[in-house]
């Protein structure tokens, strides 16, 4: 019992297979949702040294001290070694991944914990595209490697044991069997900014004059951002369009910086503290949501949707899964790949402002009615009272 006579806080612990990637975003979202009812952890191994740049400050991680878990078979003590340190009755694991899937159901055997996944892409499209010969030589070369992507399909295969899973699109509910679940974003945080210090960071950056189209978050290969950056290369230099990575700096960013085809066009803040990037989503004339055409971005819903959507900006992004159908007559879709699309869209946003402030104002309104954070934390807590409800 609690001090004041009721019953004890259930307890959730969100299971990261690295703390250092990119994915403990959203599992720092997905905690503050639990928070009100639950007592949350967030534990896992630390791969690259310390937890992810952008998001160590956000949250008390439990770093497991396993630093050879990638591999057999130090992986079975590792494995063991996480799933002591998550106390929850209920496990969240983030991704069909090694080491925190098979450690969540390794203590759901051990000690009846209940076992939710939460799955943002399918992860098990990378391997899906390989050829034979190239999955012969990937085993060879990595059969010992439990985290690589050679054996993400293995992991994806136990997700049956699993008491939930939930996914953030049709394409994984239909795969998967997962309920489908819309990650959000805190509207309140995610908002227009004051003019004056819009126009000041954008001086700080040597872009005053400049039309923005901004990408907010890390560049990857599938994103499909080497379309968005074509488009910008292919506009008279009298429009003075720019594309800015509010991001990482990274290989991909590093290409896009030094491709002489974008002809000086392209850049690249560095990695930003995730309480600052509203500040840099401001910068934007057009908030740049990119896809490519893969099996792994059919699979994905971005969560930069909805936090630009909820900065009242134009949104342009891929017609790629289920975004067509977020954005729909609230934002702009165009063909993934298509760089004269994205082209024709920008001139088409600039050509008609007031059009343009139209559909940024339904854009705003429809993220805070459907997908503020307070509807998806409550819509969360809801799926995941019943598991320890015995429902």
């Amino acid at each position: 019992m609690t001090p004041g006579g009721g019953s004890p806080r259930p307890r959730a612990t969100f299971l990261c297979s690295n703390l250092a990637s990119n994915s403990v975003g959203a599992v720092v979202r997905l905690a503050r949702y639990l928070q009100p009812e639950f007592d949350v952890q967030i534990a896992g191994p630390c791969l690259w040294g310390e937890p992810n740049a952008m998001y160590r400050r956000e949250f008390p991680f439990t770093v497991v001290d396993a630093p050879r878990i990638y591999r057999f078979p130090d992986f079975f003590a590792g494995v063991r070694k996480l799933a002591d340190a998550a106390t929850g009755d209920l496990l969240v694991v983030m991704k069909a991944f090694a080491p925190a899937l098979p450690a969540a159901l390794y203590a759901k055997r051990r000690r009846g914990a209940r076992v939710a996944v939460y799955l943002d892409e399918w992860d098990g499209a990378t391997p899906a595209a390989w050829t034979p010969r190239e999955r012969l030589r990937r085993l060879a070369r990595d059969w010992m490697h439990p985290c690589d992507d050679l054996w993400t399909p293995y992991w994806e295969r136990s997700l049956k044991q699993a008491d939930l899973v939930l996914g953030t699109t049709t394409f994984l509910a239909k795969k998967f069997g997962a309920v489908r679940y819309d990650l959000g974003a805190d509207t309140t945080f995610f908002r227009p900014q004051p003019p004056d210090a819009t126009a000041a960071l954008k001086r700080d950056l040597g872009l005053d004059g400049a039309r923005l189209l901004v990408f907010g978050g890390v560049a990857r290969a599938h994103k499909g951002l080497e379309t968005f950056a074509a488009a910008v290369a292919s506009m008279p230099e009298s429009d003075n369009w720019r594309l800015l990575v509010a991001g990482p700096h990274n290989e991909c960013t590093d290409a896009l910086v030094r491709d002489g085809a974008y002809r000086g066009r392209i850049h690249c803040t560095g990695a930003i503290p995730h309480p600052d990037m509203p500040k840099y989503l401001a910068l934007a004339d057009v908030l740049a949501v990119p896809l490519g055409t893969g099996l792994m971005a059919s699979s994905q819903m971005p969560c930069k949707v909805y936090e630009a959507m909820a900065m009242e900006k134009p949104v342009l992004a891929s017609a790629v899964s289920d975004v067509p159908a977020v954005l729909d007559g609230c934002g702009w879709t165009v063909p993934p790949g298509d760089s004269a699309a994205v082209a024709a869209a920008l001139r088409g946003i600039a050509a008609d402002p007031a059009a343009a402030a139209r559909r940024t104002a339904a854009a705003r309104a429809r993220a805070v009615a459907e997908y503020d954070s307070t509807v998806a934390a409550a819509r969360l807590r809801g799926l995941l009272r019943p598991l320890l409800a015995g429902g």
